[in-house]
């Protein structure tokens, strides 16, 4: 097994933190990795998508909860120590740079879609693109302030984040992801739609595509 080493981390919220590794391997857009570790005696593997789209450099950056027990390990690393990670693995990747396309994702299931939007709109900086970005609280809405100045960059990209707990602080959208489905794809069937989070959410955005007809092979996601 190959192995990555710990450049730096930084937290994104309260639970969530994103680590920043030097890989030997190039990966594509939307695919995942499995780190190992022995944590306590125990030999510990966990699946992680890839955050961040290829860079030249081989740098790869990994969204995750750090109050977990491999997240707690992780932590626990200095920059320069290293960890087993397998070769970039996954079916899900970007379409086709010029296709209109519909993001939806709830938490840490940002990860694999923060890497497909960032390459689309690197290979096509015109794109038509549109991201629903789910959490409970304002707070979560993982790299928030990134997608909105990606809308303020890009005129193609729209950024509708969606608050679904009670939030005093927020003014913008209310509800799940699902929630805003009607909103994201206004009428429309011809566009590539990416999504990741757990499974109800996943199931419940494959059936609303479907009727919306976009067909089965027009959807790329993830479950958690």
């Amino acid at each position: 097994m190959p192995t990555i080493r710990l450049i730096n981390h930084q937290p994104l919220t309260v639970r969530v933190s994103q680590f920043t590794f030097q890989a030997p391997f190039a990966h594509r857009a939307g695919q995942h990795i499995v780190l190992q570790a022995e944590i306590r005696g125990t030999l510990v593997r966990n699946y992680y998508s890839i955050a961040s789209p290829p860079f030249p450099d081989r740098q790869i950056e990994l969204c995750l909860r750090h109050d977990g027990e491999f997240g707690g390990h992780l932590r626990g690393l200095a920059p320069g120590d290293t960890v087993e990670c397998s070769q970039p693995a996954g079916k899900m990747r970007l379409l086709a740079p010029s296709d209109p396309a519909v993001y939806f994702a709830a938490g840490t299931g940002i990860a694999p879609v923060r890497a497909i939007l960032l390459s689309q709109l690197a290979a096509n900086p015109q794109a038509e693109a549109l991201l629903v970005l789910g959490a409970r609280h304002s707070k979560e809405l993982l790299y928030r302030e990134q997608f909105d100045a990606l809308a303020a960059q890009h005129a193609g990209f729209r950024f509708l984040p969606t608050v679904s707990r009670d939030d005093p602080a927020w003014r913008g959208r209310r509800g799940r992801v699902t929630d805003h489905f009607a909103e994201a794809l206004a009428g429309r069937s011809d566009l590539a739609a990416y999504f990741c989070g757990q499974s109800e959410m996943v199931a419940a955005l494959c059936a609303l595509l479907r009727s919306a007809g976009i067909a089965d092979e027009r959807q790329c996601f993830e479950r958690y």
